[in-house]
């Protein structure tokens, strides 16, 4: 029978190509016209080690990465053991038996196998790098991964590197079609057939960051490399330059955020990319900006923590650290995005935001978002609005920190006639020469601050997932998002009386919006992955809620099927 919605996981070795051959899965699926969301995770070594990638592809509408695999193919006997728990009746599982490094022996009850001769199939070619092309192919006969769009994602992947590589390859596909051609299919699980063409891309998270800032006017950027971020900076260096922008690698997160700082200064649109780590470096440097008055956007894309912690894991903990990481009162805007599609519009919103208001803002994103891959509508730059800093008309005298109506002054850029002017980080009067008495130093945190109240009003509104009074209201941010609108449509489904509330705007918090979702709800859940339930603590500490918290940190993301588990417990 077809399946809508079909998870298809690969586990192996890295370097074996597990990576790449969901990559090709991916791109096959959404050529297809299917919506496609992935979930990737890798050790931080350089190679070696568990590597998994899971596809999900459905004929409708997919938020997250789902709650476990339909089909898993297994490139060696540690992951099949890694996975071997997770396997339940139905599960079809392809392993490289005979020739791999492993017997599975009798599988689970109501498990289906597919034994593939993975690797000594690629060693009669003469090459076990085609391991994962064998492996390929009997994944398209077996599961009804179209081989037209399979085929176009290899060719156009290995087609740049010649006929004879292009070839090889696709000899690896047709070996593994043919092996698995003459088993016997017993499983119920297909990919849904081809649907009609749509307007998308296929494209990850950290890359659609890059996207958006390039499409949102972005002319400078400088970063240190950084896991999950440093994709972004490969994103940008890319297609910078061809706009004649400029971009730096600079030899420390801290030369980095000062470098965007300056560029900024002189009058550019500036950002930068990094992680929790190299966040806690910029801090200094972020209230620097919060103190001059200077537009400055970061994008921080959290991982496990603290130290260096999980590198390539997944964790939302760096809600503290981009809120109230600073000395002294440094106000900031902080945006969290729910998925790839967000990674596009809100870093061009980010970088509006910093423009318009004149301070830092910081845009979360997390580990697993970053090398997550997703059909998202094809970006329209023509559609979007790009906001610039208010520059000084030239009229009667220069103040960099006049008072306004609105809390935000005119900016000049340095050499602009008439309007030369101070900007450290020595407390300030309306000139920008430095002023420290009681009243002026008041004064000025009131500027700084107040010129951020209206963000709460003007940005995009909190979404109520649900209408009506509710049992369990569900508050969560970040790309745990996407989980709860599928656990909540599956609740809902059963007549369960839930809600979701899903903030984009962590800081200012928007408090009335919050209290107003609370007042129709018994009870309100906050899962968030991280263990001292951030979100949770700021909801206590700014509002009259009371939440649950429900936590996990252990690497990997919230499924569905935990979720909906959760709200049943506590109803």
């Amino acid at each position: 029978m077809a399946k809508r919605d079909l998870i298809i996981r690969i586990g192996g070795e890295g370097g074996e190509g597990v990576i790449s051959s969901g990559d090709f899965i991916a791109a096959a699926c959404a050529r297809a016209g299917l919506d496609v969301y992935t979930f990737k995770t890798f050790p931080a070594e350089i190679k070696g080690g568990y590597a998994m990638y899971q596809v999900r592809a459905s004929a409708e509408r997919v938020y997250n990465q789902g709650d476990t695999f339909d089909v898993l193919c297994v490139f060696n006997g540690e992951a099949f053991e890694v996975n071997k728990s997770q396997m339940r009746p139905g599960t079809a599982v392809v392993y490289d038996y005979p020739g791999g490094d492993f017997e599975p022996g009798e599988l689970p009850p109501g498990v289906f196998g597919y034994p593939i001769p993975m690797t000594q199939a690629a060693k009669d070619m003469k090459s076990i790098r085609s391991k994962n092309m064998v492996a390929l192919g009997a994944l398209s006969v077996l599961f009804n991964i179209h081989e037209s769009t399979l085929v176009g994602a290899l060719t156009k992947k290995f087609g740049k590197k010649g006929k004879e590589v292009l070839d090889f390859n696709l000899q690896g596909f047709a070996k593994g079609k043919e092996l698995a051609a003459k088993l016997t299919k017993q499983d119920p699980w297909r990919l849904a057939d081809v649907q009609d063409p749509k307007d998308i891309i296929v494209i990850a998270g950290n890359d659609a960051v890059g996207l958006g800032a390039v499409m949102g006017g972005l002319e400078f950027f400088s970063a240190y490399p950084i896991t999950p971020a440093t994709e972004i900076a490969k994103y940008v260096a890319t297609h910078l330059p061809k706009r004649g922008n400029h971009l730096i690698q600079a030899e420390d997160e801290i030369a980095s955020i000062s470098q965007v700082i300056g560029a900024s200064y002189a009058g550019l649109k500036s950002m930068t990319a990094t992680s929790g780590p190299g966040l806690a470096l910029m801090s200094e440097m972020l209230g620097m900006a919060s103190m001059s008055e200077t537009p400055v956007m970061v994008v921080d894309v959290q991982r496990g923590g603290p130290s260096t912690g999980l590198p390539t894991k997944h964790e939302q903990s760096d809600l503290f650290l981009a809120i109230h990481g600073a000395h002294g009162d440094a106000p900031r805007v902080v945006l969290s995005v729910e998925d790839v599609h967000d990674c596009v519009d809100m870093t061009i919103e980010a970088l509006n935001l910093a423009e318009e208001y004149q301070c830092p803002v910081i845009l979360l994103s997390d580990g697993s978002l970053a090398f997550s891959t997703q059909t998202i509508p094809a970006p329209k730059p023509a559609s979007y609005t790009i906001v610039n800093r208010r520059r000084w008309d030239g009229q009667g005298t220069y103040k960099r920190y006049e008072f306004t109506p609105d809390h935000i002054s005119p900016m000049a850029d340095p050499g602009t006639p008439n309007a030369m002017h101070i900007a450290t980080g020595l407390e300030h009067g309306e000139t920008g020469a430095p002023n420290w008495r009681p009243e002026n130093h008041w004064a000025m945190h009131e500027k700084r601050f107040n010129k951020l109240n209206r963000i709460v009003d003007t940005y995009r509104p909190t979404e109520i997932d649900g209408s009506g009074d509710a049992d369990v209201g569900v508050i969560t941010w970040g790309s745990t998002i996407g989980v709860v609108r599928e656990a909540v449509q599956r609740l809902r489904a059963e007549g369960l009386k839930v809600k979701g509330f899903y903030p984009k705007l962590m800081w200012p918090m928007p408090v009335q919006q919050y209290e107003a979702f609370a007042a129709t709800c018994k009870k309100i859940l906050v899962p968030e992955v991280n263990y001292q339930g951030q979100l949770a603590h700021f909801i206590r500490a700014e509002t009259s809620i009371k939440p649950i918290r429900f936590n996990i940190c252990g690497g990997l993301p919230f499924t569905p099927a935990m979720i909906v588990a959760k709200v049943k417990e506590l109803i």
